[in-house]
């Protein structure tokens, strides 16, 4: 026979107070016509940690209360960025006293469908779309999306009102290009992942713009891009990488993809006998821990995954409350990404 759960009558009795009274505390129920005083409040608080109670999330659903779930839907593309955006979302949901619920897509559309519908039934408040629309999908994703209240985009919104937290690409290679311009680079290569992503255009304009505001000349021979749709560097990707825009194009610093591709560079420059920074600076994307633990250590981008989740709980609770919508201009957050300065350059 299964044990019985702590209910919220079980803590109000031990507080001393009212059932509508510990309700009030615990779950935000009664608006004004309920008033509860600081020594009853610490009563019930303390009760309810004493007796380890837990809301009954199903009932609040039913009562149509804010169950404090949020959902997370993740893919399996670029896995460390996202791990760590998680871990900070998490944290973030935890601090606020929301609880997580979180689901992997593996690029299944089916699986998208079956997880909003399971989402729903748990009375999760709002869901977070923790990945990158890469193109052909967006109009993949409208069907199934727009449906549904609730929804935050990572990165890029599908329709223009749609609520959307991402991170400044384009100010994050400024701040790579500034940097190596004011360490006395002037060749400066950009390096870029070969799967369709509108990412890597934002970067490649970005990196162009950059270099114009400064008066450099932009040069298409700097442009390598990965003749791979695979994410992830191989030997022979970054061999070609190295002749493409050391040997052929005579670079004195690359800006890689992302903190994996700038390892894998670092190792290939090193090994054909280039001394990195002294003849080829090296920049990353992302802040990973391995860019501490590599030789030298790696000068890249923090995506600021603090910020980020605190935008993006920002949004999910605005949404989950019965708060009235922002202006469609305030659904879109932004963070600023944050250059960190190591040795590579």
């Amino acid at each position: 026979m299964g044990t019985r759960g702590v209910t919220l009558a079980d803590v109000a009795r031990k507080a001393d107070v009212s059932r509508t009274a510990a309700a009030k505390v615990l779950l935000g129920t009664g608006g004004d016509h309920v008033r509860v005083g600081n020594a009853a409040r610490i009563r019930v608080e303390e009760a309810a940690d004493e007796l380890h109670y837990h809301p009954n999330r199903a009932a609040q659903q039913l009562r149509g209360v804010n169950t404090h779930m949020l959902g997370v839907l993740m893919d399996t593309l670029n896995a460390p960025v996202m791990n760590d955006r998680l871990a900070a979302l998490e944290r973030e949901a935890c601090r606020r006293g929301y609880r997580l619920l979180i689901g992997q897509l593996h690029g299944d559309l089916d699986a998208l469908r079956d997880y909003l519908a399971d989402f729903g039934s748990r009375g999760v408040d709002a869901v977070l779309c923790l990945f990158d629309v890469t193109p052909g999908r967006a109009e993949r994703l409208k069907p199934i999306l727009g449906t549904h209240t609730g929804i935050v985009m990572h990165a890029k919104p599908l329709e223009q009102d749609d609520y959307c937290v991402r991170v400044d690409t384009a100010k994050a290679i400024e701040c790579l290009i500034d940097h190596l311009l004011k360490s006395g680079r002037r060749r400066i290569g950009l390096q870029l992942e070969g799967a369709p992503d509108e990412l890597m255009t934002v970067r490649r304009d970005a990196y162009e713009a950059a270099l114009a505001a400064h008066g450099e000349d932009v040069d298409p021979a700097l442009i390598e891009t990965a003749q791979t749709e695979a994410v992830d560097p191989t030997a022979e990707t970054i061999g070609e990488a190295i002749h493409h825009l050391v040997d052929k194009a005579g670079v004195d610093a690359i800006v890689a993809s992302n903190d994996v591709w700038a390892a894998h560079l670092i190792q290939g420059l090193k090994a054909r006998g280039h001394r990195v920074p002294e003849a080829i600076a090296v920049t990353g994307y992302d802040n990973l821990n391995l860019a501490t633990i590599i030789d030298p250590p790696l000068t890249t981008i923090d995506q600021q995954h603090d910020l980020y989740a605190s935008a993006a709980l920002d949004l999910l609770i605005t949404i989950a409350s019965s708060e009235p919508a922002p202006p469609p201009a305030q659904r879109t957050v932004v963070v600023e990404p944050k250059l960190i300065v190591r040795e590579s350059a």
